[in-house]
């Protein structure tokens, strides 16, 4: 009897807050998420632009040579496999296969036995919270509620092929059909929760598959989306940002999938004041590809060493492993590229900073959009892995300035970081 009551008085309430306009449901969320206020603070959603659309057809190969670049060279039956599941799963719930494949990456590093992640919850490719979801799932079907002519009207989508269970999220085409599917209903319901829950303003309904019903950081999305556009153009999708003519140099982007933001800026102040920063420092993961920003010539390829201009050429990556990363100084490992300019205007010089690997050597002639190594953390103390770009001419530019709409970014966020 005390059951019957309950549950009576649970239906009772959710009609009327279906009367009043709230949601007939409890905000979704998943446990400690926690936002970062600084990174927030970097770029604002109107410098964003739009994003590129999605190739129709796709071509099956080309998608998964895609989805096995991004992640960094997994073996290619698996991408193969990846991109079948991908793609059978996003025509099913009509979402756009690039984004998913962006939550693969993104979420998982593409392990289908990832778990946790940096929101403290969430299994497999693309870390799907199932108790977040307990009561949209169950028995086969997919079930949620949409705001409809102020009233809320009932959805509901088959989803049997799959138990949706935790073991189950750690089976990659489970994960992924599953994430298909909650990427369609957050589709259908970011309108509607937008309206109804408290929300961090955003741009896209990714970040409710991050967070939830209540959105507490764009940042995420900004990544999430970022990663889509690396795929794009793994694809073989034109650029998604618009090359930038300055003194007569055509400059790309030095990293896939621009626009990309900037963390910290040039002169900010390093080591208690010591030194200031000679560049700007993008966002980016470990491994990621450097690119030329313009064509030109290798004036350096080698290592950066305590001391001031103390700087050694470097032939090959077997030379560079054979230097300990703790005698490098604050460059770590980096490559120094001369751009002609017309005229008798001084040339500009592009240099990248603490790469992983180094692809090019001394002497090289290299074009715009080539790749000369990856990111990586050579000559830092404490930061994450990031690309640290500078620009010069016969003086040292400012990147943010000359590159603006390739990167993205407020100086006034920029935080006083730990030393290089």
């Amino acid at each position: 009897m005390k059951r019957r009551v309950v549950g009576g008085l649970l239906v009772a309430l959710a009609l009327l807050a279906m009367g009043n306009g709230r949601p007939p449901w409890t905000a979704r969320r998943r446990p400690n998420p926690q936002p970062n206020r600084l990174a927030m603070a970097r770029v604002a959603i109107a410098d964003w632009p739009d994003e590129p659309a999605t190739p129709s057809p796709i071509d099956p190969a080309r998608f998964a040579a895609a989805i096995r670049r991004i992640c960094g060279g997994m073996p290619p039956d698996r991408s193969v496999r990846y991109a079948e599941w991908i793609l059978e799963s996003a025509a099913e719930f009509e979402v756009d296969p690039f984004l998913v494949a962006a939550l693969v990456y993104r979420e998982g590093r593409c392990r289908y036995d990832a778990e946790n992640g940096d929101r403290g919850s969430g299994i497999g490719l693309t870390l799907i919270d199932n108790r977040m979801y307990w009561e949209n799932v169950r028995h086969g079907h997919l079930r949620y509620r949409v705001r409809e002519n102020e009233a809320w009207v009932d959805r509901d989508w088959t989803v049997d092929r799959f138990p949706f269970n935790g073991p189950r999220l750690r089976v990659p085409e489970t994960n992924i059909y599953y994430a298909s599917a909650l990427l369609r209903m957050w589709r259908d319901q970011h309108a509607s929760v937008d309206e109804a829950f408290e929300n961090e303003t955003h741009r896209h309904f990714v970040s409710h598959f991050v967070w939830g019903d209540r959105v507490r950081s764009d940042r995420q999305e900004d990544r999430i989306l970022t990663e889509r556009r690396r795929l794009l153009e793994y694809y073989g999708a034109p650029e998604s940002a618009t090359p930038i003519v300055w003194g007569g140099v055509t400059f790309g982007c030095p990293l896939n999938g621009c626009p990309r933001v900037i963390s910290s800026y040039i002169g900010s102040e390093r080591e208690d004041g010591a030194r200031h920063h000679r560049g700007v420092d993008l966002e980016s993961l470990p491994g990621e590809e450097v690119r030329a920003v313009s064509g030109g010539l290798v004036v350096f390829s080698g290592v950066d060493l305590p001391g001031g201009q103390n700087n050694r050429q470097v032939g090959t990556q077997a030379e560079l492993e054979a230097i300990p990363r703790s005698s490098l100084a604050a460059g770590g490992r980096y490559v120094c590229i001369r751009h002609a300019r017309p005229g008798d205007l001084h040339s500009v010089r592009s240099c990248y900073m603490h790469l992983e690997e180094v692809h090019v050597h001394y002497g090289q002639t290299v074009e715009r959009g080539e790749v000369l190594g990856t990111v990586g953390r050579t000559g830092m103390q404490r930061s994450a892995a990031h690309l640290h770009l500078e620009l010069h001419t016969d003086r040292l530019e400012d990147p943010s300035e000359i590159l603006y709409g390739l990167l993205l970014g407020h100086r006034e966020a920029d935080p006083l970081p730990p030393p290089r």
